[in-house]
């Protein structure tokens, strides 16, 4: 596990997009963006949002994650254009994070949340039990989007735990990577009930429309 500039806590947010654990592409997109940020004269706190909107879910996995929350309707719910705002001059609406929030390597290979899942490793159980929790109760009115089934099963265990309420989470969300084959056809079958579940939350939670 490596240590990358992922530190900003957006308590404002209305939505939460957590992945498992950032790749290596996010990775060297993060310190490229904190670099730059800070030689340009930027302070802290707007460099940590530089990061953000540059390196979180940077790449085709963006593209993919925003192209469905868009047929989901997360535009309606926000009152915003596209998901894509989120990453430009509506960031103040997202907060964005992982279950395992700085990247993590198995062999030298991205970690992808098998060999091993992360409920069999001590190290990645523990961290994710202490520090995901918390970090979503700081967030305490935004719809949480897990991405894709590893990333999930640590959101259920904060549920599970209750620290958390399932009706704010959006569970079933594929994985928006290029390389999930399956991710059309799991977002086809689920689509109508995500849909759904977003605007339920919506009701429930307040969100402009």
């Amino acid at each position: 596990m490596y240590w990358v500039p992922f530190e900003r806590l957006n308590a404002r947010a209305r939505v939460v997009i957590c992945g498992l654990t950032p790749g290596y592409g996010q990775m060297l997109e993060a310190f490229t963006a904190a670099r730059e940020a800070l030689a340009a004269g930027s302070g802290l706190d707007e460099t940590l949002v530089q990061v953000d909107r540059r390196a979180s879910f940077a790449g085709t996995m963006r593209s993919n994650m925003v192209r469905m929350l868009d047929e989901l309707g997360m535009p309606v719910a926000l009152g915003i254009p596209s998901t894509a705002s989120l990453f430009a001059g509506a960031d103040e609406l997202v907060h964005t994070t992982s279950a395992l929030r700085y990247p993590v390597f198995i062999e030298g290979q991205n970690y992808g949340g098998a060999h091993p899942n992360v409920q069999q490793s001590t190290l990645l159980s523990r961290y994710a039990t202490s520090t995901l929790g918390p970090e979503l109760a700081a967030v305490p009115q935004a719809l949480i989007i897990p991405l894709g089934k590893a990333a999930e099963a640590c959101v259920q265990v904060v549920i599970t735990a209750g620290e958390l309420d399932a009706a704010r989470c959006l569970l079933g969300f594929p994985h928006p990577s290029g390389g999930n084959g399956h991710r059309l056809r799991q977002f086809g079958a689920n689509q109508v009930r995500l849909s759904a579940e977003l605007n339920e939350w919506a009701r429930l939670y307040h969100a402009p429309q």
